[in-house]
């Protein structure tokens, strides 16, 4: 079936060779997928690369606005490229399970090279990753997942 806004076709196996019995098995899912679109939602989910650039575009309308500065602005995107590193930029937002970033703090603060990142400077990155996912998931209404991200192991070293 094509889905004109998202310019793909939604293909899915009715399980049947019977034409008379796929028919019946198509109705319901061709009106849900119907009922879908009226209200907005994909079909299709949006990579992680494709969500940072809606939130940043939303963030850039900030800036013009004046509601953020500029540095406020570069920041998010610092901490938003460090999270698609870890996360992946392919990978679909609809596939993220609320576990997927408990071990971003490990991750961040074990380097290649020895620049030591603070405990702040992640937990920050960590609040600013959750406050795009809880946007996304408004924005598009989509189902995507808020994510859990692992503050247990975060031992203050002063």
């Amino acid at each position: 079936m094509w889905l004109p806004k998202e310019r793909k076709y939604a293909r899915f196996s009715l399980k049947t060779r019977s034409k008379s019995t796929a028919v019946d098995k198509a109705k319901p899912r061709y009106h849900e997928l119907m009922a879908q679109q009226l209200q907005g939602k994909s079909y299709f989910s949006k990579s992680t690369r494709q969500g940072v650039d809606d939130y940043m575009a939303q963030h850039h309308k900030d800036v013009e606005a004046k509601i953020i500065v500029p540095g406020r602005y570069g920041t998010i995107k610092t901490h938003l490229g460090h999270w698609l590193v870890f996360i992946g930029r392919d990978t679909k937002l609809k596939e993220l399970e609320r576990t997927d970033c408990e071990n971003y703090f490990h991750e961040r603060t074990k380097t290649k090279r020895n620049i030591a990142i603070s405990q702040t400077t992640v937990l920050n990155e960590q609040s600013t990753i959750n406050a795009m996912m809880s946007w996304l998931s408004i924005a598009l209404q989509d189902g995507i997942p808020e994510l859990l991200t692992n503050h247990r192991n975060c031992a203050s070293s002063v």
